[in-house]
């Protein structure tokens, strides 16, 4: 299988893919700056993330190359292009007040030719902008675009670290955002938390909740669900919380005793909540639940 260039678009702030030859693979590596032709034959900037096989169909630009790696007039002409950013941002912003627009632009890119210059925004809602990009061109002589975005993805472009100390992982290593929902809180007990500690510097839940939810589900096997109840040694109980990573039950006795025990001093299920439990979807499709 061939590989492909994994590139970080500085136009389009997104990740694309390009056909890579192998003469390609052994000139470039991962980190170079280079400038490259697109599907529609404009030259733009971006930067290596990683060669390897293909990974997205819909990222795939086939009629795209890379024509070479950045020169130090290259490198000048991005940076010239960055420092005009700021100043685009605030006259769009400028803009959007004048016209009592609904809407929150955040940054903006020059594509290398300089002939197009691209506003990322945020909306609750759809935004009609035919008038605001009629005024941009004009005032800038460039072809305008303009790309409504989720605030994971303004997260994405913009945040740093997250509650961890360390970089976002949207940013750092996740090649696409999938969706977090409170089935995967549930599982992993977590359900007493606040929204405040669930949720990353994008408001939404945090990927993390993710990444251990299948272990969880293992390890819950055998364990009875929160609202059965159960009989131990000694008592009829019901089942009111689970130390899954410790396989210890929570549990409140007939006469309004609470006790922690192991799962093994079960000894006998004697009815389970209705519908019983079910495991935390990981399917990208599942629809995120917001907090």
């Amino acid at each position: 299988m061939k590989n492909t260039f994994h590139i970080i678009s500085f136009f389009k702030k997104n990740l694309i893919e390009i056909p890579c030859t192998e003469k390609d693979d052994a000139d470039y590596s991962a980190g170079d700056i280079i400038i490259y032709r697109d599907d529609e034959g404009s030259e733009d900037a971006g930067k290596i993330n990683y060669i390897g096989p293909a990974s997205d169909a819909e990222k795939l630009m086939k009629n795209a190359c890379v024509l070479r790696k950045a020169t130090s007039h290259d490198l000048q002409k991005i940076e010239s292009h960055e420092e005009r950013k700021a100043e685009a941002v605030m006259m769009c912003c400028d803009k959007v007040t004048e016209l009592n627009l609904n809407m929150h632009v955040f940054d903006a890119s020059f594509s290398f030719d300089g002939k197009r210059l691209a506003f990322l925004f945020t909306a609750d809602e759809r935004v009609d902008f035919r008038e605001l990009v009629k005024i941009l061109a004009g005032q800038f002589k460039k072809q305008i675009h303009l790309h409504q975005v989720g605030p994971r993805d303004r997260a994405r472009m913009l945040a740093t670290c997250g509650k961890c100390g360390k970089r976002v992982c949207c940013k750092s290593w996740m090649d696409k955002l999938l969706s977090i929902t409170m089935e995967m809180v549930r599982v992993q007990g977590l359900e007493g938390k606040g929204g405040s500690k669930l949720s990353g510097v994008c408001g939404k839940l945090l990927c993390c909740l993710r990444f251990e939810v299948e272990e969880y589900n293992r390890m819950r096997e055998g364990l009875p669900e929160i609202g059965t109840i159960v009989a131990t040694k000694d008592n009829e109980a019901e089942v009111i919380g689970l130390d899954v990573l410790n396989r210890k039950v929570k549990i409140i006795t007939r006469e309004g005793q609470f006790m922690v025990i192991e799962d093994k001093e079960i000894k006998k299920i004697l009815s389970t909540p209705a519908g019983g439990r079910k495991q935390a979807s990981e399917s990208p499709e599942a629809e995120p639940e917001l907090i």
